[in-house]
């Protein structure tokens, strides 16, 4: 396979489970690579805590790219957008594309326009609760603000109790989530210098401040698109993968073979 490898990363309160979907809709044509990151999933990475921010998550996926020898089609779902971004802005060399599903990179909101405090504000009132509720002993009451502001008014109480259980379980982690991405320093501007092809997704079903960051960020990049999807939410990659999966493989193809490359046969007249 000559391909450059997809190398992907998951959400926070999720694990590499979720990009199998896109290993079988592109086996044969791209590898996909996915990891546990820090704190997740059955064999997780171990964070690099010598650093601060997204860094932190991103010094052992880095580890974990460099393993493959070669750069890849990087891919990354809201915690594991922010990291993907980082990864690109810390060795630009090994990432080939990248393309990220509403980012979560927030940090940068604080120091723009009314319109992004605002919103900075209110993703610091989520991690507030979910906080709150963890340090009172009620980590139920946390990942159900947590999961109802990402999915839907009444997704937590929709799920078995097995699924509660599994997400009680990873608050700590959601918190970590937290805290590095509020950590993060890198500004709009830092962006200017990133000429990697990007594809920035993001659902109009979303929250305000999802689709607001995937805008700003793409409209930061030099190389950039952003693609607009209708009737799709922020889990859009985990529970419609069928939606966003074909848009990563028309992005990472057109990378590795541009349109503008391909020779098309003459016509001839019969």
């Amino acid at each position: 396979m000559i391909n450059a490898p997809i190398f992907a990363l998951h959400s926070s309160a999720s694990n590499s489970g979720q990009w199998n979907q896109l290993a079988a809709d592109l086996e044969g044509r791209f590898s996909v690579h996915a990891v546990d990151l820090p704190g997740y999933g059955r064999s997780p990475l171990t964070g690099d805590n010598s650093q601060n921010g997204a860094a932190f998550s991103a010094i052992p996926v880095i580890r974990e790219i460099e393993a493959l020898g070669r750069p890849v089609h990087l891919v990354g779902h809201s915690n594991g957008g922010g990291i993907a971004i980082k990864i690109a802005l810390m060795r630009p060399d090994l990432v080939k594309s990248l393309t990220v599903y509403e980012p979560a990179a927030f940090h940068f909101l604080k120091a723009g326009n009314e319109v992004s405090k605002k919103l900075f504000g209110q993703i610091q009132l989520l991690a507030g609760v979910v906080s709150a509720a963890a340090a009172d002993g009620d980590a139920a009451a946390g990942m159900h603000h947590f999961l109802d502001f990402w999915n839907e008014k009444g997704f937590w109480n929709s799920l078995p109790a097995q699924a509660r259980d599994r997400f009680i379980g990873m608050i700590p982690s959601v918190m970590s989530d937290f805290a590095n991405g509020f950590a993060e320093t890198w500004q709009l501007k830092d962006l200017s210098k990133l000429e990697i092809p990007t594809l920035v997704m993001t659902g109009l079903e979303s929250p305000e401040i999802a689709q607001h960051v995937s805008v700003e960020i793409a409209k930061a990049l030099p190389n950039a698109r952003i693609a607009l999807l209708p009737e799709l939410g922020h889990m859009a990659p985990v529970f419609l993968p069928e939606w966003i999966n074909s848009r990563i493989f028309e992005h990472v193809a057109n990378v590795e073979r541009p349109v503008e490359t391909v020779s098309w046969p003459e016509r001839q007249a019969a």
